[in-house]
């Protein structure tokens, strides 16, 4: 699986996916009912680090710490959370 995934904001959901896309038109295309934006692909510590730095408090984070983590290990290509 990649070691790297997107965050992808729709409009009532996020989504982290392992998918591969060669831009974000690829990724508009998936989801262009709802979509919004999307993060360049970045690696769980890249992820956990954004998620720190621009939500704070992990009570406040799309998706937890523990969420992530496991998602980076495991075999899922995409997760994702209502919001």
């Amino acid at each position: 699986m990649s070691d790297k995934a997107y965050y992808i904001i729709l409009e009532n959901t996020v989504l982290l996916s392992k998918k591969h896309y060669s831009s974000w038109q690829e990724i508009q295309t998936d989801y262009y009912e709802n979509f919004k934006t999307s993060f360049p692909a970045m690696t769980c510590e890249e992820i956990i680090s954004y998620f720190a730095d621009d939500f704070g408090h992990e009570d406040c984070w799309p998706f937890s710490h523990k969420e992530i983590t496991e998602f980076f290990a495991g075999e899922e290509a995409v997760i994702e959370k209502t919001i």
